[in-house]
């Protein structure tokens, strides 16, 4: 059984019609006969304005209303259509794409990178915001003076790491996470660029920038070095 409310949304827009096993037709709703084409209605939900009627009392059914009819209120309708445009596929692509390789990029960085430190031992540093955090304040205390501070490498015991290995991780840190965010800048510069679902759709992270972006990405990180 299909039924539809008798009263709009406080919007003035009209509800949908609701399909459903029913023992009765609900108080303030009307049967939608199945006799009733509703393409139309379907297509512009929201912008009709039904008709109802009331049908007497048959073997199968008591009386009750029923809807009758609609008209499609097209001028509404129109300009609810040009104030909501389609999105544009490409747009779409795009943000979709600077998404994904946002997510990749903080996947990267989170996963740390490979230390060789001064004092000859190496190893593996993750770097989630808490581990960020730890050697932010490790590299802080070396910075004001401590000779050494408790650490740990990736699948190893926390050890006091002199200052100077302390020094070597978080700069190892910052390459790492310099970088990667830069890199991904410069491929979210590529993306905006294209004019293409099939370029946008090519860029993945880990793909060798263009030349013009390769260029600058590397004039950056030689910057940032030399700083």
């Amino acid at each position: 059984m299909k039924i539809i409310r008798m009263t709009a949304n406080p919007s003035g827009a009209w509800p949908p019609i609701q399909e459903g096993a029913f023992d009765a037709i609900p108080e303030g709703h009307a049967l939608v006969p199945d006799s009733l084409d509703l393409a139309a209605f379907y297509a512009a939900v929201g912008f009709v304005v039904p008709t109802f009627s009331e049908v007497g009392e048959t073997d199968e059914m008591p009386a009750h209303m029923a809807l009758t009819g609609y008209t499609v209120a097209q001028e509404a309708l129109d300009a609810w259509i040009a104030s909501h445009p389609e999105p544009d596929p490409l747009e779409t692509a795009k943000s979709a794409k600077l998404s994904g390789l946002s997510a990749a990029c903080n996947s990267a960085i989170v996963a740390g990178c490979d230390v060789t430190l001064p004092s000859g031992t190496s190893g593996h540093i993750a770097l989630t915001d808490e581990d960020q955090i730890n050697l932010t304040t490790a590299v802080g205390a070396v910075q004001k003076g401590a000779a050494g501070y408790p650490y740990h490498l990736d699948g190893q015991l926390c050890a006091i790491y002199p200052a100077a290995d302390i020094i070597a991780m978080g700069e190892a840190a910052t390459a790492h996470k310099l970088y990667h965010t830069t890199y991904a800048n410069h491929l979210f510069a590529w993306v905006r660029r294209c004019d293409t679902l099939e370029d946008v759709a090519a860029i993945t992270y880990g793909s060798a920038l263009p030349d013009d972006l390769a260029a600058n990405m590397t004039a950056i990180l030689e910057a940032a070095s030399n700083a």
